[in-house]
């Protein structure tokens, strides 16, 4: 490939899209040359939009790069392709005029990668050597102006056990520093057979469901530091309910790794809806004055018409006093109007007795065959009444022997989160922190659309045939309209088995089952160690929260934390900002006993952090890497393995120091000859110049070239 002189830089474009890994990216990297120097060009759009139709999926990039720099750049558009890719239409648009373009065989592509990777002494385009490339010329870039590129491909989506994966990696950050301007990814999900699962591990996506067989997923940022590729599971199936098992198990001596996606129908007939009644206790105290009552009257306004016709609900405010709408649960269908009047004149003032309301709210016996749900919205501490947290919660343990489920909303800094985590566990409920400057009747209408209509209570998991531990959640919640339920854990043996649900439908009882294989080796998903992991640490996050810190809890997190990757607060060192501060917390991990209490100066410091923690590490379906913006990340999970840096080494976790490396120089003969040898080690030594990796029973240690 023609050499760049100082007035060019290489403009490269990457894309893998075949039935499994529709990948395609847009990055640029330059050249070095000695005068002047060329600025990295940024990425200030980068739209991705996919059309899913009974598995044809075709996909429309939309990219703008801008050149900062006071001359013109002359570049070149390379598109790696595998062999197994089979794409229907390919088109290539730079400034709205098709670009022709060659399709370069697979041997000289990796030439041309590989000699990137000697000339600009960049080891990110290694997990590319090997495959085909379509290449394309881009001339020229102007000086201080943008050059839009427009690319389509289309390909078919292969479905196996009715679950479908879509993988777009729009991971920049090996290539530049600089955050992409406007990031967005759309998907239009079309099947004429029912769409269950709509899972992303890797992005927190908005789901937009039409009805069974049609649904909008989208991703959204600005100014982001991309560091994960774009994934999108999506199981097909017109049963009632889906249940699908995804696996990865690298090595057959150890367990391996699974989770199940389970979810419900979305059109559901009235006469399958299940009949509830509804219990929403609104802190009305002299604190909640001003915005945050106008907006939990909105919520509780949102609540009420939503309220199916043969629901039951009550109201009860308190404050120094409790005010309940009724003195007993009434029918929506009769009391809404009123219900709806009665909202209209709630005002802020007085004290905060939380222990009478929730009892008054317990007072009743419930309906066993109607699921009974409270809601509780407070923004601070108890000072009225009952103040101490343990008799709090006693009395409201007493009062629900028959486990109503209790959600709570804290609004604000001034909580008490020992009280609301506690009670939500201890009442089959879950707890969300709201913000002072989010907006609560957001939270809260986002959080009763999801409650209003649970399809299945309480349920039961049976996994036959195969030993399964480590189950995250432990305690399986209802499940609701348009929701889904996401269990991770690790297996033990192989082979064929039964996934059994069971739960109840308006009181009666009711059996949904798939079948499913546990393999004794699987690759993909490489997702799914760092996710299990993460479930169990915010899962052991929570015990030392709620019931104290003991060494064997803290222990076990850090050893979590060291192997996947983990942010947590007992293994802060993870990240850092220079090489100091990086010493610095190094000694810090050497006192990692230290209890977390002993970090936190502050009550009210204690409480943000533990909402943060709760946020950072609350039981979402996400793929979890270890990262902060404009500071030096110190960890990469790749693969099924996690790499610490360490004075400039990348070091793989089990390389132990005593043990004996094969050295091989970066972008050596011998190091590209490796390569080819052991295409594998293209996705680890991808992520430096300096690595350590063990594979396949050898440690192999990568160091620069000497310098002359």
């Amino acid at each position: 490939m023609k050499r760049l002189n100082f007035h060019a830089a290489l403009l490269i474009l990457l894309f893998t899209g075949f039935v499994q890994f529709a990948q395609a990216q847009g990055i640029i990297v330059t050249s070095q040359p000695r005068i002047p120097r060329v600025e990295t060009l940024r990425i200030e759009k980068h739209h991705v939009n996919v059309s899913i139709d009974n598995q044809l999926a075709t996909t429309k990039i939309d990219q703008v790069f801008a050149n900062p720099n006071n001359f013109q750049l002359e570049g070149t558009y390379l598109f790696p392709l595998p062999d197994d890719v089979a794409v229907s239409d390919f088109v290539l648009y730079i400034d709205g005029k098709p670009v022709k373009g060659e399709l370069l065989a697979k041997d000289r592509a990796r030439s041309i990668y590989e000699g990137i990777v000697r000339s600009m002494q960049d080891p990110a385009l290694l997990e590319y050597v090997g495959t085909r490339a379509f290449q394309a010329r881009v001339f020229p870039i102007p000086p201080n102006g943008e050059r839009r590129i427009q690319l389509e491909y289309s390909q078919v989506i292969s479905v196996d056990s009715g679950l479908a994966k879509y993988t777009y990696p729009l991971r920049t950050d090996k290539y530049t520093h600089q955050p992409v301007g406007s990031l967005a990814v759309s998907i239009d999900l079309k099947s004429k057979h029912a769409l269950k699962t709509i899972y992303s591990p890797s992005h927190d996506v908005a789901v937009n469901r039409k009805n069974d067989h049609r649904a909008k997923v989208s991703y959204e940022g600005t100014n982001v530091h991309v560091k994960r590729d774009f994934v999108c599971y999506y199981s097909l199936s017109d049963k009632d309910f889906g249940i699908d098992l995804i696996t990865h198990r690298d090595d057959t001596d150890e367990d391996g790794f699974f989770m199940l996606l389970i979810s419900p129908k979305y059109e559901v007939d009235k006469k399958e809806i299940i009949e509830k009644d509804f219990i929403f206790i609104l802190d009305r105290s002299g604190s909640m004055k001003g915005p945050k009552i106008e907006q939990a009257k909105e919520a509780l306004r949102f609540c009420v018409n939503s309220l199916n016709d043969g629901d039951r609900f009550n109201l009860i405010l308190f404050n120094t006093d409790v005010e309940p709408f009724t003195d007993k649960l009434v029918s929506v269908k009769q009391e809404r109007e009123n219900a709806l009047t009665f909202v209209d004149d709630i005002v802020g003032n007085g004290g905060t007795n939380i222990n009478d309301a929730l009892l008054a709210a317990l007072a009743d016996k419930p309906d066993p065959k109607r699921p009974r749900i409270i809601v509780f919205l407070t923004d601070g501490e108890a000072t009225v009444g009952e103040t101490d947290t343990a008799r709090i919660l006693k009395n409201v343990s007493g009062m629900n022997s028959d486990k109503s489920r209790i959600f709570v909303f804290g609004v604000g800094y001034d909580v008490n989160v020992n009280l609301l985590d506690k009670m939500a566990e201890q009442n089959g409920g879950t707890r969300q922190y709201v913000k002072p400057q989010e907006n609560l009747e957001v939270a809260v209408s986002a959080f009763f659309t999801k409650v209003s209509e649970p399809i299945l209570v309480n349920l039961a998991l049976n996994i036959q045939n195969i030993k399964t531990k480590s189950l995250y959640p432990q305690k399986l919640p209802h499940l609701f309209r348009g929701s889904q339920l996401t269990v991770l854990g690790r297996y033990a043996g192989n082979g064929k088995t039964k996934l059994v649900l069971r739960g109840d439908i308006n009181g009666e009882k009711h059996e949904f089952s798939n079948s499913a294989k546990f393999p004794k080796h699987e690759s993909d998903h490489q997702f799914l160690p760092a996710l299990w992991a993460q479930r169990k640490v915010a899962y052991l996050v929570d015990e030392i929260r709620l019931n104290g810190e003991n060494k064997e809890l803290i222990e076990e997190i850090t050893r979590l934390s060291e192997k996947y990757g983990i942010m947590t607060p007992y293994t802060s060192f993870l990240v850092t900002e220079d090489e100091a501060q990086r010493r610095q917390l190094s000694r810090a991990r050497r006192n990692r006993s230290a209890p977390l209490s002993s970090q936190i100066r502050s009550p009210k410091l204690a409480d943000s952090v533990g909402r943060q923690v709760e946020e950072s590490l609350k039981l979402q379906a996400r793929q979890t890497q270890a990262q902060v913006a404009e500071t030096a990340v110190t960890v990469q999970q790749v693969k099924n393995k996690t790499f610490h840096l360490q004075d400039k080494v990348w070091v793989d976790s089990v390389h132990k120091p005593e043990t004996k490396t094969k050295k091989i120089e970066f972008g050596s003969d011998s190091y590209f000859k490796l390569l080819k040898k052991e295409p594998e080690l293209t996705k680890y030594l991808a992520i430096g110049k300096q690595v350590i990796v063990c594979y396949k029973g050898t440690c192999y240690e990568i160091h620069p070239p000497k310098q002359p």
